[in-house]
């Protein structure tokens, strides 16, 4: 329907229409098919609900999905993270974080992108994944670990470089193959936050911020020694 819109095969309310009638789980079917009064409500909550998934572009109003704000803060009563992540633990991060490297030669990526849904909602083993969950949480956080991949963020005012955490330092260390289990290891060995469990229930961004700050200190250190 992105692609319908900016090609100018649809106009804007059409897209609103289809998007709201998705999101409030209709299907292929329009709220305008439903009852005078039905409609009268849908009408009056539309733009609200859909105004967030919209850019100014050259050539107006586009969709965009790939972004840090949760544009579905809830859906169907499961409450999803803040914007950002900002309430996501640690131990839900590097699970999220391991199942995205995973996806590009998994077998079913639709099982990853249903596990990460899971996880950042909050959706009981026993109940089935929502399909709007299961293509918009794997979005959110995608989009959220690109930005810490590969710039600046900006921490109550301060612009921090996480992307460092992630680049060479030099020094060729052969690779464990621990990946994010082997980082939560070493951290939890240094005591911060305490052992594995509470590492794993710390604010992400918290043990982020530890992380940046080690590999900082150590840059600095290095280049002082040269």
């Amino acid at each position: 329907m992105g692609a319908w819109l900016t090609g100018g095969n649809i106009d804007l309310d059409f897209w609103r229409v289809r998007w709201f009638s998705f999101l409030a789980g209709m299907g292929s079917s329009n709220y305008t098919i439903l009852r005078p009064e039905f409609i009268a409500e849908a009408e009056s909550l539309r733009d609200g609900v859909t105004d967030p998934f919209l850019v100014d572009s050259p050539r107006g109003k586009a969709p965009t999905f790939k972004t840090c704000r949760n544009l579905l803060p809830e859906y169907k009563g499961y409450k999803g993270p803040a914007d950002w992540l900002n309430d996501v633990k640690f131990g839900d991060f590097v699970q999220c974080a391991t199942l995205t490297e995973q996806e590009p030669t998994a077998a079913d990526p639709e099982d990853i992108y249903r596990t990460i849904a899971r996880v950042l909602y909050a959706i009981p083993e026993s109940e089935p994944v929502p399909d709007v969950l299961a293509w918009h949480a794997p979005v959110l956080f995608g989009a959220v670990w690109k930005a810490i991949q590969s710039g600046p963020v900006d921490i109550n005012g301060k612009m921090v470089d996480f992307s460092i955490i992630f680049k060479s330092s030099g020094l060729k260390r052969p690779d464990d193959k621990t990946g994010w289990a082997g980082v939560s290891f070493e951290i939890a060995a240094a005591g911060v936050f305490g052992n594995v469990t509470e590492l794993d229930a710390a604010p992400f961004w918290a043990v982020l911020m530890y992380l940046y700050k080690c590999k900082f200190e150590y840059m600095h250190d290095k280049s002082n020694k040269k």
